[in-house]
């Protein structure tokens, strides 16, 4: 989308912003079978519990966003006779938002299971450790090539896919043991430069989604996460690394970079994570205690 492109929205925004309007579209036409010249406010309220089944309510906010973008583009081009993004309730704001994370015993489970004798164990346990303690995003774990592995600097330089920033990250010593074991003993030979390959032929890249399911694999073996709609996903990693790195006072602007933020504002609803000051943060009563007047009758 010209439009998209225009705005200076990521790579990742971007192709979640097409996939929506495509959704929305087979809807329209496989569950209303309506024109899009013939849509009504109340099709665009049914078609959001509709769509929220696919998603997770982490991620509905920015759902309601790129429905919000969407159908502005279908107004303003003339295709819409109402205006229907009216319909689209507000996602609210993101500093309210209570971001989750892992704690360190949640990950000392999570990493137990996984059987590094094994081939594919030896892959899933690198990639694991890339988002715990790198906080890589699903992504650029999937797109990371073995050119971008710089050994003798110690370090991973990468083009992030979600907003083209360069990003350069220490590889710290389990995650380099990590990668070593899995690119020497372990990844397929083969022609692809990419570092993470599936286990079985055709040897080819991975997919998004089997990041998430090595992930949700590993919560259901130790237990965790496993309630309601709570994140599965590799980005709770990337989550509870910046929560720690905000818990041990480092400033937002460097954990903006260790992240690759394009702007520092998106470290900002980590802070929601860091109990330990919220609490300081809070005003007692000692001075303003309460006082019982009794009545005399």
């Amino acid at each position: 989308m010209e439009t998209l492109n225009r705005s200076g929205k990521g790579n990742g925004t971007r192709r979640c912003y097409e996939t929506l309007a495509r959704q929305f579209l087979k809807y329209v036409q496989t569950e209303l079978n309506k024109n899009i010249s013939d849509l009504r406010l109340d099709d665009v309220r049914n078609f959001i519990p509709y769509i929220a089944k696919s998603y997770q309510s982490t991620s509905m906010r920015t759902v309601l966003s790129a429905l919000r973008s969407f159908l502005k583009f279908l107004y303003k081009d003339g295709m819409t006779k109402e205006k229907l993004v009216l319909a689209v309730p507000s996602s609210g704001s993101r500093k309210n938002t209570v971001v989750p994370t892992i704690t360190k015993d949640e990950e000392n489970l999570l990493l137990q299971p996984i059987d590094r004798s094994s081939h594919l164990g030896k892959r899933n346990y690198a990639m694991v450790l890339l988002a715990m303690r790198a906080g890589l995003r699903s992504i650029d774990i999937i797109n990371l090539k073995l050119s971008n592995i710089d050994w003798r600097n110690k370090t991973i330089v990468i083009v992030q896919q979600k907003n083209g920033r360069p990003l350069s990250l220490p590889i710290l010593s389990d995650v380099g043991n990590a990668l070593s074991d899995y690119i020497l003993n372990a990844r397929p030979k083969g022609g692809l430069p990419y570092v993470f390959l599936k286990s079985q032929p055709p040897y080819t890249k991975l997919s998004r989604s089997t990041c998430y399911a090595i992930s949700c694999s590993i919560m259901k073996k130790a237990d965790i996460r496993q309630s309601g709609q709570q994140r599965k996903g590799f980005h709770i990693f990337r989550h509870t690394v910046a929560a720690r790195m905000l818990s041990e006072e480092i400033p937002l602007p460097v954990i903006s970079n260790s992240l690759g933020h394009g702007s520092m504002s998106s470290s900002k609803v980590y802070l929601s994570t860091d109990e330990k000051h919220l609490m300081a943060c809070a005003l007692s009563f000692k001075g303003i205690e309460v006082t019982v007047v009794s009545k005399v009758l």
